[in-house]
This record gives C-alpha cells, sequence and structure tokens, in this order.
C-alpha cells in the first residue's frame, strides 16, 4: 500500500523541501501552494487523496474544515512555532521532517514507545516480555495504534478490522478487547487501551512535547 502525503503551504520553497524528501521516502506527494483565498479546494483536494500525512502551513481553516480533515484519520501538522507536539519549528529541516516520518512507520508498524507487534510470531513485545495474542485481538491492536487517542465504537472498529460484511463483529470487537485488556493493561505508564463507557474504546497515549 503506498504512502500518501498532502502539503498546503503558502511558501513555495517550504512545500518542494517537504515534497523532494517525502518523495525520496517513497510518499505519494500531493501540494497545494495556492491557499490564499478559498481554502474549500484545499479541504476538497486533501478528502479525495485520503493521505496518510497532512502539512498544513499558513493554511487557515474553519471548525468544519478541520472536522473534516480530522475524519480522514491523518498525522497532521502545523507549520508554527508552538512547541507543541503535532507542529513543525521554522526554518524546518531534515530532522523535524524525518521524525514525522518515523513516528508514522512505527505507527504503521504496529509500535508505540516499547510496545511492538510481532507479525511472524503472532504476538507482542513491551520491552523484553512477550505476550502470546490472538489474530484478531492484534488486528484490532494494530488499528488502535495506529490511530491514538482517538476513541472508536464497536461498530468503527469492526469495520475497520473485519469489514463492512462480517457477521457477529460486533460482540468480536468486544471480546478481543477485552482479552487485550487484560493481557495489556498496567504494562506502561505511556500508554494503555481505555474502554470508554457508552461509547466506545481508544489507545490512549501520554502527550510528549514537541522536540
Amino acid at each position: 500500500m503506498s504512502k500518501k502525503i498532502f502539503i498546503a503551504c503558502d511558501n513555495e520553497h517550504i512545500s518542494d523541501f517537504i515534497s523532494n524528501y517525502a518523495a525520496k521516502e517513497g510518499f505519494t506527494v500531493r501540494a497545494i501552494c495556492d491557499i490564499s483565498e478559498d481554502t474549500q479546494h484545499v479541504v476538497r483536494e486533501c478528502c479525495m487523496l485520503h493521505p496518510d500525512i497532512i502539512i498544513l502551513g499558513g493554511c487557515y481553516l474553519d471548525a468544519e474544515q478541520k472536522c473534516r480533515l480530522s475524519s480522514l484519520m491523518s498525522d497532521i501538522y502545523t507549520l508554527k512555532n508552538d512547541g507543541s507536539e503535532h507542529s513543525l519549528s521554522l526554518p524546518l529541516d531534515i530532522a523535524q521532517l524525518s521524525k514525522v516520518f518515523e513516528k508514522y512507520d512505527k505507527k504503521k508498524a504496529g509500535e508505540y514507545d516499547t510496545l511492538v507487534i510481532d507479525n511472524e510470531n503472532n504476538c507482542v513485545r513491551v520491552g523484553s516480555n512477550e505476550y502470546q495474542i490472538g489474530l484478531n485481538e492484534l488486528e484490532i491492536l494494530r488499528c488502535l495504534i495506529a490511530n491514538p487517542n482517538r476513541v472508536f465504537s464497536k461498530e468503527q472498529l469492526a469495520y475497520e478490522v473485519f469489514g463492512p460484511d462480517a457477521k457477529g463483529s460486533d460482540a468480536l470487537v468486544e471480546e478481543s478487547v477485552s482479552l487485550l485488556k487484560s493481557k495489556l493493561d498496567g504494562l506502561s505508564s505511556k500508554w494503555s487501551i481505555r474502554l470508554i463507557w457508552g461509547v466506545g474504546y481508544k489507545f490512549e497515549v501520554a502527550e510528549t512535547p514537541h522536540e
């Protein structure tokens, strides 16, 4: 599956810098620099691409537009010097972009902090400890890790992991998450699998300062 990045930046030099480096890292790139007036086309183009990573610079979106981009479940970064986890400081350099792409690759591989999904052995490693996990549990965990701090309903998780036509998938999600929690709860202070009563589940991670 190809990796995709969407860049909306009013500075052509910065846009080209990100685009060229992303292309070298194997990303399909879509970049827009003409964002001074109407941002609707920015959101429309982004939603059509459905990228893995979104980088915005000088692109001011309203609440509805931000909500639409958030629904894509992409990693969203903004070019601004506010020190937050999802900001990229100016002047932008290779080191910052490398961290963005490395974080994405680890997330897609099923890694967070000391938690690693071992696909070959169908298990999860946390530090030096190994935990045997069923295939359904692994796929649900992978989906949760790929979307940290996002709350999924049972129906959403079932759709993402098992597809729209899987029978009895809601109950399977509930059982699988319960098994995951029984094996992984309390193993780290940096992450946990949370049950949000009446809503769903999420892979909760502690916010860390942007380096």
